[in-house]
């Protein structure tokens, strides 16, 4: 095989890696919003949700549909042939579940101070027993987040201020300064099949669901509850920075979210914020959304 050959296979390699790896974040998606058999996976919506473009989208529905999981239907894009809770669905979300394993393991060891603030990728490889694609992947998306920098040359560095208590409670007063106040904006407005949609989430995770769902999908679902009511202010101001503070405080909110306990409390009040934002009871529902983020989420944090 010469070079090139190498070179080709590679690539293709990547490609179809991506591609699974993309499979496997939609599926855990549509498991996430409760979709089933026969429901449509529209490609901006999960373009929207996954925060990439639609053209990897695309792989990642091929993907799905050469697992059997998906199919293409004229004039209706893909849509599900499985139920994401299908034991037929559980190879393609088994690769989901191994990163944010391998992400909640460097997160531990980066809070616990087990490892050096600068590390190479065949340390990392090692340590985390990860292939170059999976570690490439992960530090991607952690220096996205804003805790990992590559270093000039060679090498990456852990960020040494994010996992501090300091940083901490600066997320904190920042999040407790614009998610009230993104409700009490003037024309502040979340439509019903918003309310409706987000409602039956968390209604799907405190009936259940939670004790389905690794960490990462917790958080991420947390995340999204609340970027959903900021954007209700129609402004894009506050979405995009709670956004980034959300990127950012996922390192050192992991360990909360592991608080199974403390998270049905919380989705308890997203319901009942739910219920005074649906009442147009505005100032009551900043007043929760306070109360709520001030309350730590662990009972001994």
């Amino acid at each position: 095989m010469t070079d090139q050959d190498t070179s080709s296979a590679a690539g293709r390699s990547g490609t179809t890696d991506r591609a699974e790896h993309l499979a496997g974040l939609i599926l855990a998606f549509a498991r996430r919003e409760g979709m089933k058999a026969g429901d449509r996976l529209i490609e901006q919506k999960l373009a929207d949700a996954l925060d990439v473009s639609r053209a990897p989208i695309r792989l990642g529905l091929k993907a799905l549909e050469a697992a059997g999981l998906a199919r293409g239907e004229p004039n209706r894009g893909f849509v599900l042939t499985k139920n994401p809770t299908s034991g037929a669905a559980r190879p393609t979300l088994a690769a989901v579940s191994r990163a944010e394993q391998a992400y909640a393991d460097i997160a531990a060891d980066v809070l616990d101070q087990r490892i050096a603030a600068d590390v190479t990728e065949a340390e990392l490889m090692r340590r985390y027993e990860l292939s170059r694609t999976e570690l490439q992947r992960l530090l991607d998306r952690i220096a996205a987040e804003g805790w990992i920098a590559r270093l000039p040359g060679y090498g990456w560095r852990f960020a040494d201020t994010l996992s501090s208590p300091e940083a901490q409670a600066q997320a904190a007063a920042f999040r407790a300064v614009i998610e009230p106040a993104a409700i009490l904006q003037p024309g502040f407005r979340l439509d019903s099949e918003v309310i409706d949609r987000l409602r039956r989430h968390q209604q799907r995770v405190l009936g259940g669901e939670l004790d389905k769902m690794t960490v990462g999908e917790v958080y991420q679902s947390g995340c999204e509850f609340h970027e959903e009511i900021a954007r209700g202010a129609g402004n894009p101001f506050f979405v995009d920075s709670l956004r980034r503070v959300n990127s950012i405080r996922r390192l050192f909110a992991y360990r909360s979210f592991a608080d199974r306990d403390g998270m049905r409390r919380h989705v308890k009040e997203h319901l009942r914020l739910l219920d005074l934002l649906e009442a147009e009871r505005l100032e009551e529902a900043a007043a929760l959304m306070l109360r709520h983020l001030q309350r730590p989420l662990s009972r001994g944090a």
